[in-house]
């Protein structure tokens, strides 16, 4: 014992303390040593193995490295960053691998521009970096409009309304409209059906700038000088190749045919600095600015402004990066963990956090399979490309992959952005990941104290910064803003996205040139604790989707999120219901049963608590019941003017894509008054929810 600790001092002399471990071990291990005295087999669950390999330094020296010049999608930088991560994952041990596409992508120009007073007083200049992408909105119609200017807010439809009620023409009109609230295509769509024929984007400081506190680079908020990038789509995918995968020298629709599917009016974002002079043009204070809306003019103005809008649509190369780990007993069973690499410039939160993230997740499983550790199923990591024109990468995959996915996936998680902010966690999921949340939430340390747990931590936040006290931590619906969306609405598998998150909406900076790794490192996550601890949730939730032998995931928690949100549509419509004559109340009956249904289940599944795979058939027709719940309510005609988004129960809101909506289909024909559509959405959701019913039924083992 004694030569050990001489021997250890030595080493601690000449290596310091990481050295001597190493010289240590390594003269202990020599031949004639005490392998097989003193070392001892590691029986620890591999999630405690691989959350105590992720390490926040390395998350930050990813950030840094891959935040450290602009790459937007089509360009060399975006693809370079792509064969770094190929590189990492074929040197962890996958099976990794490129996956390409050719899509339709939308660049800006230097021909447009917004002219009143007889000369052009802005055109987007490339003013802010050489290798900075100016700003512009991606999609917008080509076009050049002129009319006189209204300011509608944030451009949602009660926004609109409000403007209607006060006797505002809309028809002919350009939109000034702040950016906010909902998505920017959606604010485009509004307009136009309300007949407006342009829209002007902005960033207001009472929501992001100098009215909430210091600007950047002395404090977090978006200096007056800051525009937000972003796409105006409202469907997603390459719209050149609606409903089917992108192949390099396959068919994509343009001119007329083209033009049928994309945004209908021109769409430019501009600096607050440049917004003031065109607000200024409205001279009149009648009618009065409504309560809330800013201290601006509502309009019209007296004077026209000519708004000429020009991109340039080109095809390019679209590269996913795909790294597969084989499962052992059920490689034909696919756990799906995606985050896009492509940022609008160096997008040091959006997405740069979230890859960095995943990437050193997937690191520390690469030590676990360095090892011979296999997981039960197939995990597959996708660093998705060209999210930001349009969530095009992920969606060619689901396309092209559909049939093999239908199958065979369990389930998809996304990771978007890690943390944008540090004062909430934002979990979006289908309702059957919420007990597995909760799980691993629960065996996840909190990054700040009083809070010991992600647990706390989550529902402590929510008391803490909005003063609601809920019972459960919050899970919201699942809308369609990130790499989730094509899994979900198209196919109908499982999802989940979560992050960090500010306390007020979308962090400041958010798609401009100050999302940088200053910006993060500075008025960020600081330490970069906050990104290890929700890698450590990630990985736990990954790992439990793909080992545990009888999936994690709920069918009663999503049975009784259904009757919930049921209750939620009849009581906010009742008047319209009794008043269009519709018979709503079978859904109400069925939606019990599928309650009961769904208890049997659960009750059936306990009864495996310690299963093994002496029940492999048993087993397999349990999990596929878990599996495939969210496929049975796909519709494959779509939803009402919306072939795209095919789910029943959960989709993307009409009104606004981020967000998500419950039984979209009813609801949007309830808001047309159409009694004839509405009342074949009730029935198409009443016949899916009796098939779902027995599909779930443990006696029927053969479905």
């Amino acid at each position: 014992m004694f030569s050990k600790l001489l021997l250890l001092l030595f080493c601690l002399l000449t290596r310091g303390a990481d050295g001597a471990r190493m010289m240590y071990e390594d003269i202990r291990l020599h031949k004639g040593g005490t392998e097989k005295e003193e070392m001892k087999p590691d029986n620890r669950p591999i999630a405690d193995k691989v959350v105590e390999l992720i390490s926040s330094e390395n998350i930050r020296q990813n950030i840094q490295y891959f935040a450290a010049e602009p790459h937007p999608a089509g360009g060399k930088r975006n693809l370079d960053l792509g064969a770094e991560v190929l590189r990492r994952w074929k040197s962890y041990g996958f099976n990794a691998f490129n996956n390409d596409y050719e899509v339709l992508l939308s660049l800006p120009t230097e021909e447009s521009y917004i002219k009143y007073d007889g000369e052009i007083q802005y055109q987007p200049q490339n003013n802010e970096g050489s290798n900075i992408i100016p700003p512009f909105n991606a999609f917008s119609k080509n076009g050049k409009v002129t009319g006189p200017v209204v300011y509608v807010n944030y451009g949602r439809v009660e926004d609109l309304e409000a403007l209607i009620d006060l006797e505002v023409q809309l028809e002919g009109k350009i939109a000034l409209c702040r950016y906010g609230k909902i998505f920017r295509g959606s604010k485009a769509q509004n307009a136009h059906l309300k007949g407006m024929i342009g829209m002007i984007l902005y960033s207001d400081p009472a929501d992001s700038g100098s009215e909430r506190g210091q600007v950047y680079p002395d404090g977090p908020w978006l200096p007056n000088t800051g525009v937000q990038r972003g796409n105006v789509k409202s469907i997603k995918g390459d719209i050149s190749t609606f409903l089917y995968p992108s192949y390099k020298g396959g068919y994509h629709a343009e001119g007329e045919e083209l033009a049928k599917i994309a945004p209908k009016i021109p769409v430019i974002p501009i600096p607050y600095n440049d917004i003031l002079p065109i607000h200024d043009l409205i001279k009149t204070t009648d009618p009065a600015t409504p309560e809330g809306w800013g201290a601006y003019k509502i309009g019209p103005s007296t004077e026209n402004v000519e708004l000429n809008v020009r991109t340039n649509d080109t095809l390019a190369l679209c590269r996913n990066i795909i790294g597969v780990i084989e499962g052992k007993e059920e490689p034909d069973r696919f756990v799906l963990v995606g985050v896009h690499r492509d940022a609008w410039i160096h997008g040091a939160v959006d997405p740069v956090s979230g890859m960095s993230t995943i990437l050193e997740i997937s690191r520390a499983f690469g030590e676990q399979v360095k090892k011979g550790w296999q997981p039960r199923r197939t995990i597959i990591f996708a660093s998705w490309d060209a999210e930001e024109p349009g969530i095009m990468g992920s969606y060619e995959f689901a396309e092209d992959f559909m049939t093999a996915l239908k199958h065979k996936a369990v389930a998809y998680i996304n990771m978007d952005s890690a943390a944008g902010g540090i004062e909430m966690l934002r979990m979006k999921s289908t309702p059957n990941f919420i007990s597995l949340l909760y799980d691993a939430a629960n065996k996840t340390a909190s990054p700040r104290p009083p809070y010991k747990t992600m647990y706390e931590f989550w529902i402590g936040a929510e008391k803490e910064f909005n003063e609601i006290e809920y019972p459960l931590p919050p899970v919201s619906l699942i809308g369609s803003g990130s790499d989730y969306t094509a899994f979900l609405n198209e196919i109908g598998i499982s999802c989940v996205d979560f992050a960090y998150k500010t306390d007020y909406g979308t962090y400041p900076v958010y798609h401009t040139q100050y999302d940088t790794y200053r910006w993060l490192s500075t008025f960020g996550d600081v330490n970069f604790t906050y990104h290890k601890y929700l890698g450590d949730f990630a990985a736990r939730t990954i790992l439990s989707l793909a080992n545990d032998a009888i999936l994690p995931l709920s069918a009663t928690d999503y049975a009784n999120k259904v009757r919930q949100l049921t209750l939620n549509l009849l009581e906010k419509n009742k008047e319209k219901v009794m008043e269009m004559g519709l018979d709503i109340y079978g859904i109400m009956r069925l939606t019990q049963d599928f309650v009961e249904a769904a208890s049997k289940l659960k009750d059936h599944i306990e009864s495996y608590t310690n299963a093994t795979d002496e029940f492999g058939l048993q087993l397999r027709n349990i999990n596929d019941k878990l599996m495939l719940l969210d496929r049975q309510f796909i519709h494959e005609p779509g939803l009402p003017g919306r072939p795209s988004f095919r789910h029943l129960i959960f989709a993307p809101s009409s009104t606004d894509t981020y967000a998500g909506s419950a039984f979209p289909g009813i609801g949007d024909e309830l808001t047309k008054g159409d009694k004839e559509t509405t009342q074949k959405q009730i029935g198409i959701v009443t016949s899916k929810l009796e098939a779902v019913i027995r599909s779930i039924n443990p006696e029927l083992s053969f479905l």
